[in-house]
This record gives structure tokens, sequence and C-alpha cells, in this order.
């Protein structure tokens, strides 16, 4: 009846969807509270997936048949609870490695032993921490 009923998402292409979510998330430091507010709100996915239709989607066309389009494919994307469980493993994945690699750097430039470690915000302010 209307476009969107015919709108046809590739599992390749909900997985690359998935994986510009998470890498934006990770990009901005958001791991965390990302994964906190998914796991909370996971249960009522259908219904917000929903409610951003009824809301959003009557706009999105003032902005562009291609906005639009992705817009209404990013709503049946992350209505779905499958996808949000990739996204949580992903973004834990991202934020694990990104641990690793700090600890690794970390090993590699620690200073030593005559060297004190310069103090960094408002610990250089305090003389005795």
């Amino acid at each position: 009846m209307f476009w969107w009923d015919r709108l046809e998402i590739t599992p390749e292409e909900e997985e690359r969807v998935i994986r510009k979510v998470a890498s934006i998330i990770h990009k901005y430091g958001m791991d965390a509270a990302a994964i906190l507010f998914l796991e909370s709100f996971k249960p009522l996915v259908y219904v917000g997936g929903e409610l951003g239709k009824f809301f959003l989607s009557p706009f999105l066309p003032a902005l562009g048949e291609e906005i639009s389009i992705s817009g209404e494919k990013f709503f049946r994307i992350f209505e779905k609870r499958e996808n949000i469980e990739r996204l949580i493993s992903m973004l834990e994945e991202m934020s694990a490695e990104e641990v690793e690699t700090a600890a690794e750097t970390e090993m590699e430039e620690t200073p030593q032993s005559g060297e004190a470690e310069k103090k960094r915000g408002w610990r250089r302010l305090i003389p005795f921490l």
C-alpha cells in the first residue's frame, strides 16, 4: 500500500547499519552509557520503534527522500531485539579491545624508576598527591 511496506532490508545492510551505529557510539566514548541504556530498555524496543515511526516518520520526507528511507530502515532494524543484542555485543567488543590496547601502551610507556610521572589536571595543584 505504501512505499515503506515494500522496503526490503538485507542482512548485510543490517550489519552495516549496526556497525556504523556502534562505531559512532564508540567514537564519542559513550559505550558504557549506551550499553546501560540498551540493556534497560530492551523489553520496550518494539514499542519504541513504533513510537518513533509514528512521531518522526511524518517529518522525515521533508528532509529528503534519502533521509526518509534511511530513517525507516533504521526504525525497522532497531525494533528487532536480536539487532539490539548484536549492537550491545559489538559495543562490548570495541570497549574490550580499547582496554586491551590501552593496557599494552601503558605497559610500554611506564616511566623509569628515577622519573616521576607528570601530574595532570587538578592533581598538579596539590603538592601531596
